[in-house]
């Protein structure tokens, strides 16, 4: 017996606001401004170089500067102040070597610790890949929810919640500048994979409760109270994955803290999705159904030998 609880599917309507007040502005921003693609895809040089001591980013900045590179991306880490990660256009090798021995002249020393060099030719190839992937990590989705669930209504909601996870990811990174790498890519997929993982424990509880509570509770308290029974479940498990992910923002590093960062996003929209988008989009799709159905005869639900009230108040036995 139910007693008082969060009507979720009562306030779905509220959830969708929220995802577009959330999707909007990143898609604006991915539309105006685009997604600060690093050397992994537009081609360029990266070069990890520890000096002999401790710089400024504007000293090092000024120093590139006779190069040609003051637009070049230049990190550190924290914890490891004499290291700098420079992300340059293509430079050849002779340039390469000239721009340490300058970095070593003015610093005390340089010592290369990582030089690699992407060309545009292979940047492309590797975005056409990481859409591939994703398109195809989507369609086999649909594949496998259809099959679960022997129902396509449950393989497109989920798949649509995907998509708004994306979205989210997304349009943060291009709303936030955040440079966007080949460790990108494994962002998006893990996106994938956490956003259905908890969609279908959901589902499931869903296609249980159908199966016990068939024809005797409408489908939207039916979808509600098994969101409820799984929330707990839900949530821990996301707080769980956002514990270890900020171990590895925080302690990872300043090299891993883009990569954390978008995770930290795909777990907590994944978390959102499957409760506000995933399982009401269920209700709306069911609705929709019942309207397209159109109102039953109310004699042909009615079972023989039952009793109806006659408008003069009068009561008979159906034959």
């Amino acid at each position: 017996m139910e007693t008082r609880s969060w009507d979720i599917i009562g306030r779905r309507r509220w959830g969708y606001a929220l995802s577009l007040l959330i999707i909007l502005p990143g898609l604006v921003a991915l539309l105006t401004r685009g997604l600060n693609l690093g050397i992994d895809f537009t081609g360029g040089t990266l070069l990890d170089v520890r000096l002999g001591r401790d710089a400024p980013l504007a000293e090092v900045r000024t120093t590139l500067q006779a190069f040609g590179l003051a637009d070049a991306i230049i990190q550190k880490s924290p914890d490891r102040p004499r290291q700098v990660l420079i992300r340059t256009p293509p430079l050849d090798e002779a340039t390469t070597a000239r721009v340490t021995a300058t970095l070593a002249r003015h610093f005390g020393g340089a010592e290369v610790l990582l030089a690699e060099r992407v060309g545009p030719t292979v940047g492309r190839e590797l975005r056409t890949r990481a859409m591939v992937a994703v398109v195809l990590g989507l369609l086999l989705q649909v594949v496998y929810i259809s099959w679960r669930f022997r129902s396509v209504r449950f393989a497109v909601t989920a798949d649509i919640a995907l998509v708004h996870d994306l979205l989210v990811v997304v349009g943060l990174y291009a709303l936030l500048g955040i440079q966007v790498d080949s460790s990108f890519v494994a962002v998006l997929l893990t996106v994938v994979g956490y956003s259905i993982n908890d969609t279908v424990v959901i589902f499931d509880r869903i296609r249980e409760s159908q199966a016990a509570f068939r024809g005797r509770t409408p489908f939207d308290r039916l979808v509600n109270r098994s969101i409820l029974e799984v929330l707990v479940r839900s949530l821990t498990t996301g707080l769980g994955a956002l514990m270890a992910i900020g171990a590895i923002y925080f302690l990872g590093g300043v090299t891993l803290r883009d990569f954390a960062f978008g995770l930290g996003v795909g777990v907590l929209t994944g978390t959102y999705s499957s409760i506000f988008v995933a399982s009401p989009l269920l209700v709306e799709w069911e609705r929709w159904t019942a309207r397209a159905r159109g109102p039953q005869p109310a004699a042909a639900a009615r079972p023989a030998g039952t009793k109806r009230i006659s408008p003069s108040g009068s009561k008979r036995t159906l034959p």
